[in-house]
């Protein structure tokens, strides 16, 4: 089994669990700046999870597509969003129309998958959007480690895969990919170890 394949298996063991810890929209700052970047209403959200986001896309008005590899997180969403349209699609084969999507929202998904993947990913990203259209990308910056299998007692202690960024590192993938850097921001979890988060804001 693959690392990413493995991970969505840790996700679909602690999806009620996770759910229920990370309930509340954790971008307050950056969801709201988003918005006033875009210029139409129709969104995907990319490894959307249990509808967090979903939750207040939708409630805002917008014409929502929430997309992820686990079947039990795709599942919760649903039950939590009734307006909102999610599908069970893994990011690295996303079949979906291209030119689409006035925006996409990538939080906190390209951070469980092998570096090595992104550049494709993210070029599937950019060839969703619209001409002019947004995207939000978050990741956690970079440490000691690269990118492996980490365990987080939180999540009881199931293996799940993540890569670390740096600024640079992360601008390079994104421009190589076609995207104009619009804003970067950094926030810091309040977490033990004080998690630092690299919020990328592009345009196609």
């Amino acid at each position: 089994m693959n690392q990413e394949n493995k991970t969505t298996e840790a996700y679909n063991k602690i999806a009620e669990e996770y759910s229920q810890r990370n309930h509340d929209l954790i971008w307050v700052d950056e969801y709201t700046y988003y918005k006033t970047l875009l210029s139409g209403k129709k969104i995907v959200d990319l490894g959307c999870g249990a509808g967090r986001d979903g939750e207040h896309f939708v409630k805002d008005g917008y014409d929502y597509l929430g997309v992820d590899l686990s079947p039990e997180m795709i599942k919760i969403a649903k039950n939590r969003v009734k307006i909102g349209e999610f599908k069970i699609m893994d990011l690295r084969n996303l079949d979906l129309p291209q030119e689409s999507f006035d925006g996409f929202w990538a939080s906190a998904s390209l951070l469980h998958f092998s570096k090595e993947n992104v550049p494709n990913i993210l070029k599937s990203f950019y060839n969703l959007l619209k001409k002019d259209g947004i995207g939000f990308v978050s990741v956690k910056e970079k440490r000691e480690i690269d990118e492996g299998f980490i365990c987080e007692d939180k999540c009881g202690g199931i293996e799940r895969y993540f890569s670390f960024y740096t600024e640079e590192e992360m601008t390079s993938y994104l421009k190589q990919a076609g995207f104009k850097i619009i804003k970067i921001s950094v926030t810091t979890e309040d977490d033990r170890i004080g998690t630092k988060w690299l919020c990328f804001f592009v345009k196609k």
